[in-house]
């Protein structure tokens, strides 16, 4: 089982999520610590297991992105790519590398 921490950013929220790999295509989420917009997606993400595979052949296609137009207010919130990184290396397609934003100084 793989987790994951975001800190979103201005917004102040921190994200907490894990990802449990049910038969090496397939896998569960679950988010742990959410602001109310990111509860609203927990219905959708965490109803069944979501397919790994799929999840990352499209992201038009994306169970995760859907969720998300759905839900989130702001198109920059990093949540949705975070899960897709968390569901990636549960399933051992990428290495659990932390993914950092940074803005550097004018």
């Amino acid at each position: 089982m793989k987790k994951i921490s975001v800190f979103a950013g201005v917004c102040g929220e921190k994200v907490e999520a894990t990802a449990e790999s049910v038969d090496g295509r397939h896998v569960k989420i679950s988010i742990t610590r959410c602001c109310v917009h990111v509860e609203k997606m927990k219905a959708t993400l965490e109803n069944g297991p979501l397919d790994g595979f799929e999840l990352m052949r499209n992201i038009r296609k994306s169970q995760i992105y859907d969720a998300a137009g759905e839900c989130l207010p702001h198109v920059t919130c990093p949540v949705p790519s975070a899960l897709h990184k968390l569901v990636e290396a549960e399933l051992g397609l990428a290495v659990p590398v932390d993914v950092t934003i940074k803005f550097e100084k004018e």
